[in-house]
């Protein structure tokens, strides 16, 4: 039996420590390591931004939020973000990647 999920946030913070593992434990070199943290990094970063705007937007007290639909914002937040960062749209994993880029060499 699967356990009932407390909160999306609590969702979100497993599947990145989930991630987290695998990169670690991964055959990676360091360069290859350093792009996926700056990538995962971005990512993180949109998804604050997502969480941010959706809660600067103006809500009614007309229409109840489940917890359900809650946790689906959060899981398609955390997606958006993740694609966000594959793309490189934003541009800040590749910033991140190249300031840090020089001092794996030291």
């Amino acid at each position: 039996m699967i356990p009932p999920l407390q909160n999306g946030t609590a969702f979100v913070m497993n599947q990145e420590q989930q991630r987290l593992d695998r990169l670690q434990s991964a055959q990676l070199s360091d360069e290859q390591k350093l792009r996926e943290a700056a990538s995962d990094f971005e990512a993180i970063f949109a998804q604050q931004m997502l969480k941010s705007m959706r809660e600067a937007t103006l809500k009614s007290d007309l229409i109840k939020v489940s917890e359900g639909e809650r946790v689906f914002r959060e899981m398609l937040d955390q997606r958006r973000s993740e694609q966000l960062a594959d793309s490189g749209s934003l541009g800040l994993g590749e910033m991140i990647y190249k300031q840090l880029q020089p001092h794996l060499r030291e």
